[in-house]
């Protein structure tokens, strides 16, 4: 027998099994493989299971199969072996201890969070404020007047919102929302999901911070009772002249798209009594 068959072991397969005293530097690059080394998808939804953990304060075998078997893991090769390290091995990953840490202050340190979707915002937001702060002394002072105007769409962490804290297009929309809703009698549920779907498309935090109250905590906010207790008074006043509301409404809706809902009230009233 020479020196190679003597110092490089065969598997019963006949395959040369590896010699785990060599040098592993070629595995490196695998074992630092981090979250944002992923796949976008992968990422997200590894992010997503462990915001979930976090709001249901904890995950069950069953949550980490389901994790697995995801199609985003599935199609990521990297994200199964980034799991491995975490399920299998014990490791836990730098950046998932980071971010695990941000969930959890976002969790307990701050107001209830309606959703785990509502604690990923959290970060999110908390991201873009350090962005912003940690920008140049060297930038366009114009630039900064544009980034004061997106700061109005950051989340409140000191309080809830009112509609006056939010940007004049998501108010105007939650505001004819409310009044839609009172003159027709009820709206289709679809059109939360289509209002909340816009404010994600404005990028506006806020308003979505502010939409949550009634939807997912279950508080109407004073200001939303006194817009609808108004859109009540003009409801029951048209009722009274024989007017239907929702037409009235409609008609309104189409005429005035840009008034504000205190406005757009007054009108009705008026078109309805001078009829």
């Amino acid at each position: 027998m020479n020196e190679k068959e003597s110092t490089t072991p065969e598997s019963a397969c006949g395959d040369t099994t590896p010699d785990w005293g060599s040098d592993t530097s070629d595995l490196a690059p695998e074992q630092a493989t981090g979250l944002d080394d992923l796949s976008s998808a992968a990422s997200d939804r590894i992010r997503r299971f462990m915001a979930e953990s976090t709001f249901r304060g904890g995950a069950s075998p069953g949550d980490v199969a389901n994790l697995y078997t995801s199609q985003e893991v599935m199609d990521d090769d990297a994200a199964t072996a980034y799991l491995d390290r975490r399920f299998v091995h014990g490791e836990v990953p730098n950046d998932w201890r980071e971010l695990q840490d941000r969930l959890s202050t976002a969790h307990y340190d701050g107001p209830p969070a309606a959703s785990s979707d509502a604690l990923l915002d959290r970060i999110r937001t908390a991201d873009q404020r350090a962005a912003r702060v940690s920008r140049s002394i060297f930038d366009d002072p114009e630039d900064d007047e544009l980034e004061d105007d997106e700061l109005g769409n950051l989340r409140m962490e000191d309080r809830d919102p009112n509609l006056s804290d939010l940007g004049q297009e998501a108010r105007a929309w939650i505001e004819r929302y409310i009044v839609s809703e009172i003159l027709c009698y009820g709206i289709a549920p679809f059109k939360v999901m289509q209002l909340r779907e816009q404010l994600r498309v404005l990028d506006d935090d806020r308003a979505l911070q502010y939409l949550d109250l009634p939807f997912e905590l279950g508080d109407r906010p004073a200001d939303w009772d006194g817009l609808r207790d108004r859109a009540l008074m003009t409801r029951a006043r048209l009722e009274s002249l024989g007017v239907d509301p929702a037409d009235a409404y409609r008609q309104a809706d189409g005429a005035h798209p840009d008034a504000s809902a205190t406005d757009l009230l007054a009108w009705i009233e008026d078109q309805a009594t001078n009829r």
